[in-house]
């Protein structure tokens, strides 16, 4: 027998048609993502930047705050004891107050989930656009929850685009790294935001 097949929900549908974005990043958020690409390796001038990055971002398209955490420890993985089966880059949680968005966090981790090296910076600032897509999703468009899309590619390619760094995106957006705790084009969301009766949470 073939497993029943669910009819896409209005957060898909909508996720899934929204293609670009109703704001143009200023020339703050691209001098800041330009230094991100050339910082040092020091997790907390990354955070620094990273937050910079995010509070312009913010400002930009009108949405409410978001804290940066950069935790210096290996991302979280999953190893059958041959390969490395998955890894969580970051992760993005936020909560619901009377109808807006509040407690909006990204957390990223600094060093790989094997060798513990610390992450390329292109590696950092691709999980950095890719988690504050989701508070986009949310705080901005209203989501019930953050679905990974053909849209929602399409609207992290835009941002990355128009910041002038494309370059940290993969070639093919349905081929993106493997992130967040679903596997979906490498991408895996290990708590899907709505799952949470009290928060939303979307991870890479």
């Amino acid at each position: 027998m073939f497993g029943r097949r669910y009819s896409p929900d209005a957060a898909y549908l909508r996720s899934q048609a929204t293609v670009t974005l109703p704001f143009r990043p200023s020339a703050v958020a691209r001098g800041i993502t330009l230094r991100l690409v050339g910082a040092s390796d020091d997790h907390r001038e990354r955070r620094r930047l990273g937050q910079l990055l995010v509070d312009e971002l913010n400002s930009d398209a009108g949405l409410t705050r978001c804290q940066l955490t950069v935790a210096d420890r290996p991302q979280v993985h999953h190893h059958d004891g041959q390969r490395l089966q998955s890894k969580t880059y970051g992760y993005y949680n936020c909560t619901f107050a009377d109808g807006a968005v509040t407690g909006a966090r990204i957390r990223i981790y600094h060093r790989t989930a094997v060798r513990h090296q610390v992450i390329a910076p292109k590696v950092f600032l691709n999980t950095l656009l890719h988690e504050w897509m989701h508070h986009v999703d949310f705080a901005g468009l209203g989501l019930s929850r953050s679905p990974h899309t053909a849209g929602f590619y399409a609207r992290l390619r835009v941002l990355a685009e128009a910041l002038d760094v494309a370059f940290v995106l993969p070639p093919d957006p349905d081929a993106a790294v493997s992130g967040s705790g679903v596997t979906l084009a490498g991408r895996r969301q290990a708590l899907h935001a709505g799952d949470s009766p009290d928060g939303r949470a979307a991870q890479r």
